[in-house]
This record gives C-alpha cells, structure tokens and sequence, in this order.
C-alpha cells in the first residue's frame, strides 16, 4: 500500500466516527505540542499505540472484526514501546524520516525497488540522527505527531460542512505543497515553544 492508501483509510475512519474523534485528536494534540517534551515517554507509548492501530486495521480490511485488531496492534506497540521507551523514540524518528520521504517521492514515479530503497535510507537516517540527538528528536516527533493529530480533528471538524471540505480537497490536489505546509507550520511552532520551555526549566527530556 501507498501512504495515500494510508491517509485514505484514516480520513475514512475521521469521517465515519467524526463527531467523537474531533475533540479526542484536538485535546491529544494540544497535549503533545504543549506539553510533549515533558511527557515524552507517555508520547512515545501513544504514537506507537496509533501506529499499532492502524496496521491493526489495515490487516483487518473491512471485515466485522477490524475493531479487534485496531485493539490489539495498538495494545501489543503500546506494550512494546513502553517496555523500550529509549529504543522506541529512535525508531519512531526513521519511521517519520522513511514515511516523508515516501510521501514526497511517490509523486515522482519511481520504481517500488527504488522507492523503498531510498525509504529505507531515511529510516536509517533518522535512526542515527536520533542517537545523536535525542532531545531535538524528542521535541520534533511530538510536536511533528501533534500537528497531525491537530489537522485530523481539524479535517473531522472540516467534514461537517461538504463546502469546506470539498475546497480543502480542490486545494491539496491542486497543489501539492498544502497539506505538508499544514503540518509543517504547527511542527516548527510547537518545537519552538517546547524548547523554549526547556530551556526556561533548565531540565532536559532524557
């Protein structure tokens, strides 16, 4: 599957359960770009949680039981990456660096083998940068999970009005800097904010 495949899917999900989920991903949002750096081991867990979720539900396709492995893929990475907290943020940082740089060169078709291939140098890549630079990443990964979540409670708030969101979607195809600049804008901010709040209390998040 392709990450449009993937955001397909959770923009399926958004909309059949959007009344529920639009205040959920807002609040969680707000929490990680606020408060991210402080609660990092619990952000980790979370983000894994949802990772698990939704390769859970991916596995399940449309059958009757998909809810099931929606719960358990995201109970059995929570397990995991809580058990591995140190080990998991260096892995959640490749999986953000392999998954933009699939999402940006899908766009250029390139062979599977090559896109996989470069794919998994920014797997590699942000693994590294992760070793070296905990905090950074630590700082970048919530407030880069919490922009998601900001624009998917944003997008389920969206999907109420068909006008919005039949301009949203003109706008993301028409052009396809959109949707990364949506989430690029609220990453740098919430990172700047959560590193001044580090350095303000003079403590670090590892």
């Amino acid at each position: 599957m392709h990450v449009s495949d993937y955001i397909q899917q959770w923009l399926l999900w958004l909309q059949n359960g959007r009344d529920a989920a639009a205040p959920l991903l807002m609040i969680a949002a707000l929490i990680l770009m606020l408060f991210g750096w402080r609660l990092w081991k619990v952000c980790v867990v979370f983000s894994f949680g949802l990772i698990g979720a939704g390769v859970g539900g991916t596995l399940a396709g449309d059958g009757s039981n998909q809810w099931l492995f929606v719960l358990i893929g995201a109970v059995v990475l929570c397990f995991v990456s809580y058990l591995f907290a140190n080990l998991a943020i260096g892995v959640l940082g490749g999986l953000i660096g392999a998954c933009t740089i699939l999402f940006f060169l899908t766009r250029l078709n390139l062979s599977d083998s090559t896109l996989w291939a470069l794919s998994g140098a920014g797997l590699l890549a942000g693994a590294a940068y992760s070793l070296l630079h905990r905090q950074h990443l630590i700082v970048f990964v919530t407030s880069f999970v919490g922009a998601l979540l900001l624009l998917s409670g944003f997008a389920a708030i969206a999907m109420s009005s068909p006008g919005i969101m039949s301009t949203i979607r003109s706008m993301a195809s028409s052009s396809g800097i959109v949707v990364p600049f949506l989430i690029l804008v609220p990453t740098v901010m919430s990172s700047f904010y959560q590193v001044s709040d580090m350095r303000r209390s003079g403590t670090s998040a590892t």
